[in-house]
């Protein structure tokens, strides 16, 4: 059945990182050697790629601000995901990442809107077209408090809250099911209003 005509139908998806890309380390991702991609991710990644959905990684790092790792070794995580994923023929992401300690209480770093709303400059997308996937409660208020969507995967760390907040469309096993549910073959996924 076609999505209704006047539903919001999806644009963009926002993507945490740790926890739905890659295995989220106690001790953070510092360096190449800590990466390690989740199963099924590459999978997922591509099949929302191919949708033609925008997509943007979204990602607290604050093992730069605590001085564990460097924005260069940062980088260099990026660069060897990007390179990963371009060898599957999916374009890479943008990645936006917020490089403080939580004690900063700056505008970026999750659960606050500033990366969410970063990323919807970058992907030209309504919030109410847009849907943030994370493992963490986080993720999803940080998507609630920008006005968009958010799926969580059971993937990473941390459980669906008991009370989600508003535009939270749910929990899934991963990120290749979040890209069965958003890009599948139903074609673009209508969200539900409200």
């Amino acid at each position: 059945m076609p999505p209704p005509t006047d539903a919001p139908v999806l644009r963009a998806v926002l993507l945490d990182r740790d926890g739905v890309l890659n295995v989220n380390r106690p001790g953070y991702v510092r360096s190449l050697e800590d990466w390690e991609w989740l199963p099924g991710a590459r999978a997922g990644y591509g099949a929302l790629a191919a949708a033609g959905l925008p997509l943007v990684v979204i990602t607290n790092q604050s093992a730069v601000g605590r001085g564990l790792m460097t924005v260069d070794d940062l980088d260099a995580v990026h660069a060897r995901m990007a390179a990963d994923l371009t060898a599957d023929g999916a374009a890479p992401p943008h990645v936006v990442y917020c490089p403080h300690v939580p004690e900063a209480a700056c505008a970026c770093r999750k659960p606050r809107p500033g990366m969410v709303l970063r990323a919807l400059g970058i992907t030209g997308s309504a919030p109410h077209e847009t849907v943030l996937v994370g493992d963490h409660e986080s993720d999803l208020r940080a998507a609630s408090a920008a006005g968009c969507r958010s799926l969580h995967v059971r993937s990473g760390r941390g459980t669906l809250p008991r009370r989600p907040p508003p535009g939270c469309l749910g929990s899934v096993a991963d990120l290749r099911a979040a890209a069965a549910l958003l890009a599948g073959s139903a074609g673009p996924y209508a969200l539900p209003r409200g």
